[in-house]
């Protein structure tokens, strides 16, 4: 298949276009090519160059004007490929004439089957410059920045593309296919309470294995028997040991020991002053 070259030549730009003014764009070209910037009188106009001060903008017309964009954008030159091997080109297709291969006319001898033609690429340009169209303003002190209402359209839409949105559907018809559906969740929601039934029974028995509530004498003096084999001792690790109920397990510990609050035992529980000499591990025995 021939390739059409005879436009190569012309000179094109390819230029960046921001998404939501590609968008205004679309929508008044109503979904095809039929816009032209500056020098043509077919189709819709898209918008004009303008240079100002060494610095080129193209400026929308009133009907594309929309919330958030900007009337200029200011086009910034982006290098091209210096390598002959990397030049860009602008083609484009032919689609095969409709009806191609029909009858002449009513009466006509049928011919013969059309062939299956392909599209016809043309090479309609070279593309000369690569801009990228940036939605900038001067500020009071003449500097070029983004603009602000089009720097608040984009987080809008980004905070909204961010958000979740759930839909809750109910299923009127009773079809074999929703039934299933119902049937599976219920096996789900029977499966997790019997989880949970399990896990109680099992924390259920565990505390029955507890030894049964010491009195208070007898646990502070497992207590002292503790801290003569360890001077620091965490609380889940005395209850561990003792197997008793938190509250009155700290209730007693609480009578005899002291949390530390800083220092190499922080939150561990070592014996009170008093107590040491008496019953404390490693302790001087009362000299007598």
């Amino acid at each position: 298949m021939a390739l059409d070259t005879r436009n190569a030549d012309t000179a094109a730009w390819l230029v960046k276009v921001p998404y939501a003014l590609a968008s205004v764009w679309k929508a008044a070209c109503d979904q095809s090519m039929a816009g032209h910037v500056d020098d043509t009188t077919e189709g819709q106009l898209l918008g004009r160059i303008v240079t100002e001060e060494d610095v080129s903008f193209l400026e929308l017309p009133e009907s594309m004007i929309a919330e958030g964009i900007p009337r200029r954008f200011k086009l910034q030159n982006i290098p091209l490929p210096a390598a002959e091997a990397s030049r860009m080109n602008v083609v484009s297709y032919d689609a095969p004439a409709p009806g191609a291969g029909a009858g002449a006319g009513p009466g006509a001898a049928p011919a013969a089957p059309a062939s299956k033609e392909l599209p016809k690429p043309r090479v309609d340009g070279t593309v000369q410059a690569r801009l990228d169209m940036v939605p900038m303003t001067k500020d009071d002190k003449g500097e070029w920045v983004l603009d602000q209402e089009y720097l608040k359209l984009v987080r809008s839409r980004t905070e909204q593309a961010a958000e979740k949105v759930r839909v809750v559907g109910s299923y009127e018809d009773m079809s074999v296919d929703n039934r299933l559906a119902d049937l599976a969740q219920h096996r789900r929601i029977v499966k997790d309470m019997n989880t949970r039934r399990k896990a109680a029974e099992a924390e259920k028995k565990a505390d029955s294995l507890k030894r049964p509530r010491l009195e208070k004498e007898e646990l502070e003096e497992l207590l002292f028997r503790l801290f003569e084999r360890n001077s620091a001792w965490a609380f889940k690790s005395l209850i561990a040991e003792t197997k008793q109920p938190q509250l009155h397990l700290k209730a007693v510990l609480e009578g005899i020991a002291t949390q530390q609050k800083r220092g190499p035992n922080k939150d561990k529980y070592e014996l009170k002053p008093e107590y040491r000499s008496s019953k404390g591990a490693g302790a001087a025995k009362p000299a007598g």
